[in-house]
């Protein structure tokens, strides 16, 4: 019983998230919003910043070319 906060703690540590994506605005320029991480608790958070990049970018003009998860 007691290895199994242990396990619980290498699980979440465990994995790598990796989001990009290109975006371009009306004179051709080109802006890359790539974010990455490892483990559970850092999936959300690549996740969310990845949003609020593109979000941002959106605001300022640009629009997604290509996006990769």
């Amino acid at each position: 019983m007691r290895y199994i906060p242990l396990l619980f703690m290498a699980l979440s540590l465990a994995g790598c998230v990796s989001q990009r994506a290109v975006l371009v605005n009306e004179r051709g320029e080109e802006l890359t919003c790539e974010t990455t991480g490892s483990g559970f608790i850092a999936s959300m958070m690549v996740s969310n910043k990845q949003k609020e990049c593109v979000s941002d970018a959106e605001k300022r003009g640009y629009r997604v070319k290509e996006q990769s998860n």
